[in-house]
């Protein structure tokens, strides 16, 4: 009787082994699934003006700028600056501008082929994630968009509960300036990575950088 239990005890365990293999191999194995994100149904400028309080300003360069038709159909990386970022740089421009009697300027009286130059410089052509920068230690330089600006693009992972690389990621976006050396890069961070959209991904600058790298009272304090 004891050995006939432990005949349909080793059977169930076999017909329960049978059963996660054939659920594995329903799934494609579930041991190599990797979730991905959702992609919202939207190219990347609609997605950009449907947050009002958020993207303004920088929707309003990118109309002034001719960029639209990129932004919505080309395969980019962007990475988004909200209106804190425009807003400081106008604000330091214009400081400067009353104390040389100048007349305050903004946004939409800016120089169009300067605006273009900058912002460009916040669009990569491609398609690149926060898993694609992994095999890159020491980040992955391409160039920005039209003219050919030194980007770079480096995941970092903080410590988390003593373990390395087991807390938040983000991106530390550069602006090479042109040079191999990282003393002379314009660095900005990432608060937000990896929103998946038709036509691109957006990462999202930290709000304490201010638009244009480091040019932007050079270029326009005229």
């Amino acid at each position: 009787m004891q050995k006939r239990n432990q005949i349909f005890q080793q059977l169930g365990l076999l017909l329960l082994a049978v059963v996660l293999v054939a659920s594995c191999q329903k799934d494609g194995g579930y041991i190599n699934y990797v979730k991905q994100p959702p992609q919202i149904d939207a190219n990347v400028y609609d997605y950009l003006q449907s947050k009002p309080g958020v993207y303004d300003s920088m929707v309003l360069v990118i109309d002034r700028v001719g960029l639209k038709r990129i932004l919505s159909s080309t395969k980019v990386t962007v990475f988004a600056l909200t209106n804190a970022s425009y807003t400081a740089a106008l604000r330091n421009l214009n400081i400067l501008r009353q104390k040389q009697g100048k007349a305050p300027v903004s946004l939409s009286s800016l120089d169009q082929q300067h605006l273009d130059t900058l912002m460009c410089r916040y669009i990569v052509p491609g398609f690149f994630t926060t898993d694609s920068l992994v095999a890159f230690p020491d980040g992955f330089t391409t160039t920005s968009l039209k003219y050919g600006g030194g980007a770079n693009m480096q995941l970092f992972t903080e410590t988390a509960s003593g373990m390395a690389a087991g807390g938040p990621k983000y991106i530390i976006y550069s602006d090479t300036k042109g040079s191999f050396y990282i003393n002379k890069w314009v660095r900005a961070n990432t608060m937000s990575m990896d929103t998946y959209l038709r036509n691109g991904v957006v990462h999202v600058l930290s709000g304490d950088h201010e638009f244009g790298f480091n040019e932007f009272i050079t270029r326009f304090n005229k």
